[in-house]
């Protein structure tokens, strides 16, 4: 819902957080006052009004003056924990889930993290005794970034205004699902960490049932909600569930009528009345090619797999922000957890459980890095919070705990992934397309229109254009610690390098990539259509 800077024991703290602030303007409608607990420690936020409009002002403060808390994100059980404070005494002035999070902290402590259910980071900080505590939800969802100086930190929600604000120092990020003081840096206990190995009976009306569940509970009280909508299996049931509350809540299709995607959500259009809102995408033209430049500075990232899903996902943002939508919903997390991808479909169908789920662990793992650094980045370059549904704990407990077989299932000769959430649409055979159902899985760039397929792909080719073999090994070496793989990945890092220092950011050496046994699945690999080795 916004973006926050804080400094801990940082020297001229308020005028390093007023810059930081200004460095992540786009990500709110108001700047909250800087609030200063004393000429070395600053918090101030940059919020985009959602949860209690007029009164949520950051910092929020727990109800006995101690706490203060920087928060970005939503809680999405704020209100059932706020009931259970109240009857403990906590007394609350408004209607913020960052005022329930300064009291739950205040009065369960560092286990507070544990009864959290949504997406966040934030930092608190003692009023009494300059302690803090910094966190971030479990899939890191939202993100936080810190540099640790000589004598204290700084923390912001992107990281190009830490580069911008300090001259040296590494910027570092917090790992998803972990919880930093000046003591320690720790993983918490969270409502999915650590995994449950509970096994789960599948059934089709109780996913049915959860799911529904968790897309309404991220449908904002008194405002509309937006949905990127690609036709999809997943985008297809999220539509499906929130309107089932909110009838009126459009779809934002990026593409052409051309685009592989569109008939799969015109189908789904036209069978149902959705208002399916095409926002136009020429993967052909100049000016997509040209919009890498604002993309990488974006996103802050080059990987390949982010920034071709960026293109698409900023233009939606773009478009729903003009449309006058705060929050949207979207299908991430899905994949991930009911093994859409080429990857988990191979190692859950070929019966070796514990190596299956330390892959998809791998894939969940990196999301923070992809998929929802993607969704984050876009989102709020446009001031709409995105909303996941499928990363809900109750929709992600019950997906670890499925069997293979109810996972994926054999499909034209094929592993194919998905199994339970295709038997979703059988329950509803009058609102759900079949088409959606028994279609595979294609990356969003590619059903918007981009072509990033292994062979004859033009959006490959310009980068082959851009680049000859000796600029590659030239740019290769330039770039060494990063270990680059293609032309198009030191084309997007060159991009980035211009606009930050990425030598001061560690974990973009370490890549995004997953520990899959390519050399024994070669040939299986292969036989997926689209799947690039």
């Amino acid at each position: 819902m916004c973006g926050f800077a804080v400094a801990i024991d940082w020297p001229e703290a308020e005028s390093t957080v007023a810059r930081l602030i200004q460095g992540i303007a786009h990500r709110g409608d108001v700047s909250d006052p800087i609030a200063l607990a004393s000429p070395t420690v600053a918090m101030a936020t940059r919020r985009l009004r959602i949860v209690d409009a007029d009164r949520a002002v950051q910092p929020q403060i727990s109800s006995d003056g101690r706490l203060a808390v920087s928060f970005n994100g939503e809680i999405y059980n704020h209100e059932a924990l706020r009931h259970e404070l109240a009857a403990l005494g906590a007394e609350f002035k408004t209607e913020s889930d960052t005022e329930v999070l300064a009291n739950a902290l205040r009065v369960w402590g560092f286990r507070a993290l544990e009864r959290l259910s949504g997406m966040y980071a934030f930092v608190a900080l003692d009023l009494a005794n300059g302690e803090f505590l910094a966190a971030r939800d479990p899939f890191g969802v939202k993100p936080l970034y810190l540099i640790q100086g000589p004598t204290g930190f700084l923390f912001c929600s992107e990281m190009r205004p830490l580069l911008d604000c300090v001259e040296t120092g590494d910027v570092l990020l917090l790992p998803p699902g972990y919880a930093l003081s000046r003591k320690s840096c720790a993983r918490f206990k969270s409502p999915v960490h650590p995994r449950r190995e509970t096994a789960v009976e599948n059934d089709a009306r109780a996913l049915d049932r959860v799911l529904s569940q968790a897309v309404h509970r991220r449908l904002p009280p008194g405002l509309p909600a937006a949905i990127l909508f690609s036709g999809g299996i997943d985008s297809t049931l999220v539509a499906h569930y929130a309107r089932q509350v909110r009838p009126e809540a459009p779809g934002y299709f990026v593409g052409n009528t051309r685009a592989p995607d569109f008939r799969y959500a015109a189908d789904y259009a036209a069978r149902t009345g959705f208002d399916l809102r095409i926002v136009p995408f020429d993967p052909e033209s100049d000016e997509v090619f040209e919009a890498i430049d604002r993309v990488v500075e974006v996103t802050e990232s080059f990987e390949p797999n982010l920034v071709r899903g960026a293109v698409c996902s900023l233009v939606a943002a773009e478009r729903m922000h003009a449309d006058g939508f705060r929050v949207g919903l979207c299908g991430e997390g899905a994949d991930e957890l009911f093994c859409g991808y080429p990857p988990l479909e191979i190692a859950f169908s070929d019966g070796d459980a514990v190596e299956a789920r330390a892959i998809r662990e791998d894939v969940l793992g990196l999301m923070h890095r992809v998929s929802l650094q993607r969704v984050d980045r876009c989102s709020m370059r446009h001031q709409v919070e995105m909303r996941e549904p499928f990363l809900d704990p109750s929709v992600v407990n019950y997906a670890l705990g499925l069997p293979a077989s109810a996972l994926v299932r054999e499909a034209n000769g094929l592993p194919t992934g998905k199994a339970a959430l295709r038997d979703l649409y059988d329950l509803y055979p009058n609102e759900l397309p079949s088409s959606i159902r028994d279609r595979a899985k294609v990356p969003f760039g590619e059903g918007s229109g981009l072509d990033v397929t292994p062979e004859a792909s033009g959006w490959k080719r310009r980068f082959d254009a851009a680049f000859s073999d000796r600029d590659f090994a030239e740019g290769r070496l330039a770039f060494a610690g990063f270990n680059l793989q293609s032309k198009e990945e030191l084309y997007y890092l060159r991009k980035l390098a211009d606009v930050m220092d990425v030598s001061r950011v560690p974990h973009l050496r370490d890549r995004a990539w997953i520990n899959f046994p390519v050399a024994q699945h070669r040939e299986k690999l292969r036989a997926y259509a689209n799947f690039s080795l």
